[in-house]
């Protein structure tokens, strides 16, 4: 395996293991909770989705210049494009123009995400994490 893969997953995979369990716990049990316990299960899903942000960023971090660079161009063009598309997407549910679930959202914000960090690595030729 690349050096590189296997330093991200040597970073990445306990936040992401336990973010992927709080998900999956959550949409599984979150509707018979009390308001009090569903109130900790959102704090909790919070809390390991920070978890894997700030792992992701300290990762980002301790990249080189280059890949810092392009990480950085992909987010700033995902963040443009996600905030764009979903403000778009809440004016047209808004106008009542075109009934939009709200779930449609977080796909949108994804596919900026990864259209965005393939635009970077195409413009600079540069494919390693």
């Amino acid at each position: 395996m690349n050096s590189l893969l296997r330093r991200y997953a040597r970073r990445l995979w306990l936040p992401t293991t336990v973010m992927l369990v709080v998900v999956v716990l959550f949409l599984r049990y979150a509707r018979e909770l009390s308001p009090a316990g569903k109130l900790i299960a959102a704090a909790a899903l919070l809390a390991s989705y920070a978890w894997t942000g700030w792992a992701e960023f300290r990762h980002m971090q301790l990249m080189d210049e280059m890949r810092r660079r392009l990480e950085m161009e992909a987010m700033v063009l995902a963040f443009i494009a996600g905030t764009g598309i979903v403000l778009g997407m809440f004016f047209l549910n808004a106008l009542k123009l075109v009934a939009m679930p709200f779930a449609a959202a977080p796909m949108a914000l994804f596919g900026c995400y990864v259209l965005a960090q393939l635009w970077a690595r195409l413009r600079y030729r540069y494919w390693s994490l």
